[in-house]
């Protein structure tokens, strides 16, 4: 197995682990656990936990490319908009298949606001839906299809100039190791 396509297997569980975490710590709502006050202290520690994995994610990453901590400083937003708009891309798809992302959003705690469905998001449901009317004329499934598409590429176009602009702010080494990562093509 080449080593390109180890880096992917990892990244895509890495990417798949996130999913998951993410995917049991919602799922655990507002239920409380022993000892445990159900107006805050599991929403809070859910909160500390996704932190502070973050973080470690994050420090792996600058240590991986191999930047110094200002380098590190104009890096990490450019880096972390890549990751964001690849999560939209990623979960707006899976919305289309009735994944996570396709989902209404929903408060995730008690307190928590429901976090605003992106584009991509609202039209996959709308497609979903649509498919799944028996009743829908194909013009209907046809223009759902169509915004679905738009919005797919929108976030497409996005994710080009965010990895245009990372690119662009790292050396050639680092972009090696970006582009192993999956961050950059």
């Amino acid at each position: 197995m080449t080593r390109k396509k180890l880096l992917v297997i990892l990244l895509i569980a890495g990417l798949v682990s996130v999913f998951c975490v993410e995917q049991a710590l919602s799922q655990d709502g507002g239920r409380g656990g022993r000892g445990r006050n159900r107006d805050g202290d599991q929403q809070q520690d859910r909160t500390q936990m996704r932190e502070q994995w973050q973080a470690r994610q994050t420090q792996r990453l600058r240590e991986q490319i191999g930047a110094t901590e200002e380098e590190w400083t104009t890096l990490a937003p450019l880096v972390e908009n890549v990751q964001n708009v690849q999560r939209q891309l990623q979960f707006g798809m899976m919305g289309a298949f009735g994944g996570r992302g396709g989902r209404a959003a929903q408060p995730t705690g008690e307190g928590e606001a429901a976090p605003e469905q992106t584009d991509l998001q609202k039209a996959a449901q709308a497609l979903r839906e649509v498919a799944a009317n028996e009743a829908a004329s194909d013009k209907e499934v046809t223009d759902a299809m169509e915004t679905y598409r738009t919005a797919k590429a929108a976030v497409e176009a996005e994710l080009v100039t965010a990895k245009e602009a990372l690119a662009a702010a790292v050396t050639v080494r680092q972009q090696a190791q970006l582009v192993l990562m999956g961050l950059l093509d």
